[in-house]
């Protein structure tokens, strides 16, 4: 769960493309484990297959916010990105930290 966490909020890392109906992002966190997220147009974000949650994203201060059911999380990243291969660090506030990059959009 906590790298859902990290993930879901992880989206402020990337200003998604105009055109995209939908960016896939996987999360590599500096533990070691990895998750696939993708943000859909509407405003919502699922983890690996998982329900959608709602999220907000504030590309001023790079930060991304996820409403999941344990509570609301952000994870703010270095840069902000749209092309597939974009990568960069992200760090949230359930501690964590590692690498965020765009996979995919369609």
């Amino acid at each position: 769960m906590k790298l859902f966490l990290a993930a879901s909020t992880a989206i402020t890392l990337f200003a998604l493309p105009a055109m995209a109906q939908s960016t896939t992002v996987e999360f590599a966190s500096s533990d070691g484990t990895t998750a696939l997220v993708v943000f859909y147009e509407n405003g919502t974000a699922s983890m690996d297959g998982g329900n959608p949650i709602p999220y907000t994203m504030d590309e001023e201060s790079k930060t991304i916010c996820g409403q999941t059911p344990e509570g609301d999380i952000c994870a703010t990243f270095d840069e902000l990105g749209e092309d597939v291969g974009f990568s960069t660090g992200f760090t949230n506030t359930a501690g964590q930290s590692g690498t965020a990059t765009i996979t995919a959009a369609d």
